[in-house]
C-alpha cells in the first residue's frame, strides 16, 4: 500500500469536501444572509428614527422603500467580504500579489452589484414587486407598514419597458390585488392601491344592513366580535367579521351603522374592489360622486401573494410575518390578548357555509 493511498481515506475526503464545499457555503450564503435580515431589523434606522433627515433619513427612507433590493446589496457586500478573507485565509495570507486580488474582488463586487439592478428591475417590471401598505383601510387583514409582495404573473405576463399583457386573465373573487390610483376612474392621483375583489364583469354590486350583495345574493358572514385596533396614530372600532366568498374566507371590520350603497352593475373588462375595513375605505362604492366605479383590469399589477416583511408600531420590520400568508386569518394587536378573538374566528371556520358562491351575472348569462 502506497502513501499516496494511505492518505486518501473516507474521512480525509469527508474532511476536504467540508472545507471545499460546506464551509464556504456556509461563510458565503448562510452567514451572509443572516447577517443582512439582522440588519435590516436592528442596525438601520426605522421610519421614525430617521425621521430628522440627513444620512440616517436616507438609510431609513431605502431601508423602508427598498427593504429586499437593500438586504440583496447587503447580501452581496458580506458574502464577497466572507469570500475574499477566507481565499486569504486558505493561502495562509501569503498572497502578496493582492493588487491584481483587489481589482478583482473589486470587479466581481461590481459586476454582482450591476446584476442584483438587473434582476430586480426585470423582476419588479415583470415579475413581482413590493409594496409599503401605508393607510388602515385594508386592517385587519394588512397592517399599516407591511411590505407585500405582489405576483405580476396572476392576470398575465406584463413585458418590459411596456404596457403590453399576453395572457390576460381575470381576478378571482376574494383577490387582494394593487393599482395605480392614477389609472382608476374614482379615486385618482399616482398612489398605489392595494383592495379586495367582490365583482367580476356583469356582476351586479350592492351593500345594505351592512352586508354585501353580489346579484341579489348576500354572501354569508360570521360575526367575530368586537374590534378595535390601537398603535398610537389611530383607533378603529367595530364588529370583525368573517366574510365566505366562493374559496375565500377573510376578516372585515364593520361599523355598527354603515350608509347603504344602492347598486352598481360592474362593466365589461373591469372589477369591483373594496377595503376590508368597510367603514374606511375609500374604494368602488364611494368613486364616481358615490355612484360607484370599476377598477380596469388593464391596470392592476398584480396580485398580493404574501407579506414579506411584516410592520411593528415602531416602523421597524417584523421578521415573525416574513412571507406570511396574506389571507390569514389573524387579528395582531400589540399589547392586547386576542384569545377570545382567535377563538371566535375559529368557530366562525367551523361553521363555514356551504354555498358561498354567487349566482352568475349578467356577463356569464
Amino acid at each position: 500500500m502506497t502513501a499516496a493511498s494511505l492518505g486518501s481515506t473516507p474521512a480525509t475526503r469527508v474532511d476536504r469536501w467540508r472545507q471545499r464545499r460546506v464551509l464556504p457555503f456556509v461563510g458565503m450564503v448562510i452567514l451572509p444572509a443572516v447577517l443582512s435580515l439582522l440588519t435590516l431589523r436592528y442596525a438601520l434606522p426605522s421610519r421614525l428614527g430617521g425621521a430628522g433627515g440627513g444620512l440616517a433619513g436616507l438609510l431609513a427612507g431605502l431601508a423602508d422603500r427598498y427593504p429586499l433590493f437593500v438586504g440583496l446589496v447587503i447580501f452581496l457586500a458580506l458574502s464577497e467580504t466572507a469570500r475574499y478573507w477566507g481565499k486569504r485565509w486558505r493561502d495562509d495570507g501569503s498572497s502578496d500579489q493582492q493588487p491584481l486580488a483587489r481589482v478583482l474582488d473589486v470587479r466581481r463586487l461590481a459586476i454582482g452589484l450591476a446584476a442584483i439592478i438587473v434582476l430586480v428591475f426585470v423582476t419588479r417590471t415583470s415579475l413581482v414587486a413590493t409594496y409599503r401598505v401605508v393607510g388602515p383601510s385594508m386592517l385587519p387583514t394588512l397592517e399599516i407598514g407591511d411590505r407585500l409582495l405582489v405576483n405580476r404573473l396572476a392576470y398575465g405576463v406584463r413585458l418590459p419597458f411596456a404596457k403590453t399583457y399576453l395572457g390576460r386573465r381575470l381576478p378571482k373573487r376574494g383577490d387582494l390585488v394593487v393599482f395605480s390610483g392614477e389609472g382608476a376612474a374614482g379615486p385618482g392621483g399616482s398612489g398605489t392601491l392595494v383592495k379586495r375583489v367582490i365583482g367580476l364583469p356583469g356582476d351586479l354590486i350592492a351593500f345594505r344592513d351592512g352586508g354585501v350583495q353580489i346579484n341579489q345574493w348576500r354572501v354569508p358572514t360570521c360575526d367575530a366580535g368586537p374590534y378595535t385596533q390601537m398603535d398610537g396614530r389611530l383607533t378603529v372600532r367595530g364588529r370583525l367579521t368573517v366574510e365566505y366568498l366562493g374559496d375565500r374566507t377573510y376578516l372585515t371590520v364593520r361599523k355598527p351603522i354603515e350608509s347603504p350603497f344602492p347598486g352598481y352593475l360592474v362593466k365589461p373588462d373591469e372589477v369591483f374592489v373594496v377595503g376590508d375595513d368597510r367603514g374606511v375605505s375609500s374604494d368602488s362604492r364611494a368613486w364616481n360622486e358615490g355612484r360607484g366605479a370599476g377598477v380596469p383590469i388593464d391596470i392592476l399589477d398584480g396580485r398580493v401573494s404574501r407579506v414579506l416583511f411584516g410592520a411593528r408600531p415602531d416602523g421597524r420590520l417584523d421578521f415573525s410575518r416574513v412571507l406570511a400568508p396574506a389571507l390569514d386569518l389573524k387579528v395582531r394587536i400589540p399589547g392586547i390578548d386576542t384569545g377570545k378573538t382567535d377563538e371566535r374566528i375559529a368557530n366562525c371556520l367551523n361553521r363555514r357555509p356551504a354555498m358561498t358562491s354567487p349566482p352568475p351575472g349578467l356577463a356569464a348569462r
